[in-house]
């Protein structure tokens, strides 16, 4: 049997109350990078670690499972899902079907306050790309991509598949996305927010579907030429 590892201390020590709080918790650990590509995480240890019994944290598992987060191996447990290039495609592929329509949905509703903080976002990340670049400044920009596309997609009012993007958001994929990133990449994709923003800013629905589909489109880029550098002989 696989030998595990054990760095399950880093999670938050407060105890989780209800089963929710134990999936969100062991979810955040997962998204923050806390446990590597087929670490394995056993029922024992979550439930000591958020001093709880191993019913909501075998629920919780079951959930990750399905979410595609973790994967079960019988006779062996459950380890942490290691992302494929096929991963990144399946979830640019679903994003841009998905993100663009909400986009166009946006600019037909978004509120005032929204813009004005969808500036400042876009402005900050801006503001990012003309200094170098730091890890600090990777993370401060990985933030505040995440509320802005945030703030689009809620504004769509279409909860359902709000939801199912914001799923697909929180995988360890996508920040792997933004660690890819050289300069240019991040001051392009800082530049196409300002037009996404300038879209929705005039209710061009079609303009702001055709800026997110190119945003999305050239950071699938980016992810494949990282990969096809890293793994030559399988591009």
């Amino acid at each position: 049997m696989p030998h595990s590892q054990s760095a399950l201390h880093t999670i938050p020590s407060e105890p989780a109350r209800s089963a929710d709080d134990v999936y969100i918790a062991i979810k955040d650990a997962l998204a923050g990078g806390q446990y590597g590509a087929g670490q394995y995480l056993r029922e024992e240890q979550l439930a000591k670690s958020l001093g709880v019994s191993r019913t909501p944290v075998r629920e919780a598992l079951r959930r990750l499972d399905a979410e595609g987060w973790v994967e079960t191996r019988p006779n062996y447990g459950v380890r942490v899902k290691a992302w494929t290039l096929q991963d990144a495609r399946e979830i640019f592929e679903a994003r841009l079907l998905i993100e663009p329509y909400l986009a166009g949905r946006a600019a037909l509703s978004i509120g005032a306050p929204d813009i004005a903080r969808l500036k400042t976002l876009a402005a900050a990340m801006l503001a990012i790309t003309q200094r170098p670049s730091t890890p600090e400044s990777c993370e401060a920009w990985f933030v505040a991509n995440g509320e802005f596309h945030a703030i689009i997609t809620a504004a769509a009012n279409n909860a359902r598949l709000d939801r199912s993007l914001k799923s697909m958001k929180e995988t360890p994929l996508i920040k792997w996305t933004f660690d890819t990133y050289s300069d240019d990449d991040r001051e392009r994709s800082a530049r196409q927010h300002l037009e996404i923003v300038l879209a929705l800013e005039q209710r061009n629905a079609a303009w702001a579907e055709a800026a997110t589909r190119c945003h999305i489109l050239a950071a699938e880029k980016a992810v494949l030429d990282r990969h096809d550098r890293e793994h030559p002989a399988s591009a």
